[in-house]
């Protein structure tokens, strides 16, 4: 099974210190917070999803691993408020998540993301950057209310918000965050949930890490 780079580096990014972890949008179908729970017998990570076929195959993954006791698996939205209390996660992990949300959802989205996450938390946040070759395809539109581009990609109508390393990091530090690192590169994706077909060619993303203060 493929392991990314972008996984990688969040899942390097965690410390044993990090104990409660919130994943937005079950990354890689399961597979990183198994990795993440692996690397620590005393995490627990609350995934979450909107999709429910997708819950219910990453929770057959993760009893599969005998790991249902430390990952929990959830059905929410993240641009709707969230039922933790302040300061509630150590770590929050969004990879390939936050680009699927329009301009008013993503700052509703991470308004509440810093309010979850403990004073000195981190975040690691991985979007679709504005490189993509998606992005100025001739068939793509951008709506410049919700910063989302519409884009026809193997007969399918999709929308994305491509972002530079300027936009996303706008969005963090307007909610709060602090940047620790920014950085772009290329990386292959899988087609599928399930995650066993690589994708033919590479696409541009951009990593941010950050944390609630300045540490």
């Amino acid at each position: 099974m493929y392991s990314s780079i972008s996984e990688n580096n969040g899942i390097a990014a965690l410390t044993e210190q990090d104990q409660k972890v919130y994943s937005v949008g079950i990354s890689t179908a399961g597979l990183a917070e198994i990795r993440m729970t692996q690397g620590n017998p005393n995490r627990h990570i609350i995934a979450t999803t909107i999709d429910p076929e997708g819950a219910k195959f990453a929770k057959k993954r993760i009893e599969e691993a005998g790991l249902e006791d430390h990952i929990d698996v959830k059905m929410e939205d993240i641009a709707k408020p969230l039922p933790y209390s302040d300061g509630y996660f150590d770590f929050v992990y969004a990879r390939l998540v936050l680009h699927y949300l329009p301009k008013n959802d993503l700052i509703r989205a991470l308004n509440e993301l810093y309010r979850v996450l403990k004073v000195s938390g981190k975040l690691f946040v991985v979007v679709r950057s504005l490189a993509c070759s998606e992005a100025h395809d001739e068939s793509a539109t951008l709506d410049p209310d919700t910063g989302m581009i519409t884009y026809v990609y193997n007969g399918k109508t999709l929308s994305r918000y491509f972002h530079t390393e300027e936009s996303i990091q706008n969005y963090l530090t307007s909610s709060g965050f602090h940047i620790k690192h920014v950085r772009s590169f290329e990386e292959k994706l899988c087609v599928d949930f399930q995650r066993t077909q690589l994708t033919g060619k590479e696409y541009s993303l951009i990593e941010v890490f950050a944390s609630k203060v300045d540490t």
